[in-house]
């Protein structure tokens, strides 16, 4: 796999900060149970959302007896038009402190003209509707409570078109700018916003898509090494994190600072205007 150089991060200020409950909406497996595993590490209780009921069982049962944190699984298909509010009744007994929406995966190779429209719609309540929902509950939540924090788990196919990924491209980019808007939007209420621009990484998803292809993993990432530095690029107050991947990847880095002063600037634009 591709090295990815770890950031620093003192899980202790974390759990201070973004405890005592993290919602993790797609953790079952790959970049949601490297979630689970760290925030677990840092003492975070945590709710595990997916499908799979029993993989998630599974993951909380041994996080709970290797860290003695508690948990809560939610069976929650994310597509279903009533996912988002569903979810936000599961959790409204918990003090959250951490919202990660991590769902929205789509394989490669999807002609847009050849695959049902069905599928785009799904992909769109879970990527769009869901998100939308979720964090529009749980932002309201954390500024009652005074803070939290909102971790949205992008792709860098969300900055720029992609063939054969037209569907899951646009999406992610409505995510990393739904992110570095609301960013700017609810930092003075001390709720932290991050979209990440995720590269290809080494996962059960990829894993499944490219069985039998001689597909060489070695090109991806450590799910767990983008997971621990998109949550340090959370607590560090940045609107997104891209981690280079791909053609052009060696411009990547530039085109992350140039996002992160637009979405400044436009932050302190957005406060003489409504002042």
């Amino acid at each position: 796999m591709r090295d990815l150089a770890r950031l620093p991060l003192d899980g202790t200020a974390f759990a201070a900060k973004y405890g005592p409950w993290a919602v993790i909406a797609g953790a079952s497996e790959g970049t949601g149970s490297c979630y689970a595993e760290e925030l677990a590490a840092m003492g975070i209780n945590l709710v595990l959302v997916s499908r799979r009921k029993d993989a998630l069982d599974a993951l909380g049962d041994r996080l709970k007896a290797e860290h003695g944190v508690d948990y809560r699984s939610v069976s929650q298909d994310l597509t279903a038009t009533d996912a988002g509010a569903s979810l936000l009744a599961a959790t409204a007994d918990l003090d959250i402190g951490l919202y990660i929406s991590n769902a929205g995966a789509d394989g490669a190779g999807n002609s847009f003209l050849d695959t049902e429209t069905e599928r785009s719609h799904r992909l769109v309540r879970m990527n769009i509707g869901t998100l939308i929902e979720t964090t529009h509950g749980f932002g309201n939540r954390f500024r009652a409570r005074g803070g939290g924090g909102i971790l949205i788990m992008a792709s860098g196919a969300g900055l720029g078109g992609q063939p054969m990924l037209a569907m899951y491209a646009g999406t992610k980019a409505f995510e990393i700018c739904f992110a570095e808007s609301l960013w700017g939007e609810l930092g003075d209420a001390d709720i932290d916003v991050i979209a990440i621009a995720a590269p290809l990484m080494n996962t059960p998803t990829l894993q499944r898509a490219t069985e039998g292809m001689g597909f060489d993993l070695s090109i991806a990432y450590d799910p767990a090494d983008v997971t621990h530095n998109a949550l340090v690029s959370l607590f560090a107050g940045k609107p997104v994190l891209i981690v280079p991947d791909g053609p052009g990847e060696e411009n990547l880095p530039a085109v992350e600072a140039a996002r992160i002063e637009r979405a400044a600037a436009f932050k302190q634009w957005a406060k003489a205007y409504t002042g």
